[in-house]
């Protein structure tokens, strides 16, 4: 578990989901902007889904 909570990309994932809540409590961010990140933030959380966090060698 140690070695999973040192990868960077599992933060990276976890700073994502953190931001999708953010959106949920701020309404009055612009829908462009909204949807852009949103974009951006299902991006990261699959690259952080699809890491291997315990084999720093291989994706």
């Amino acid at each position: 578990m140690k070695t999973r909570l040192k990868s960077p990309v599992v933060w990276l994932a976890v700073l994502a989901q953190i931001c999708v809540i953010i959106t949920l409590f701020v309404p009055d961010i612009e829908n462009t902007v909204k949807t852009v990140g949103m974009c951006i933030i299902e991006i990261l959380t699959l690259f952080g889904i699809l890491n291997n966090p315990t084999d720093g060698k291989n994706f």
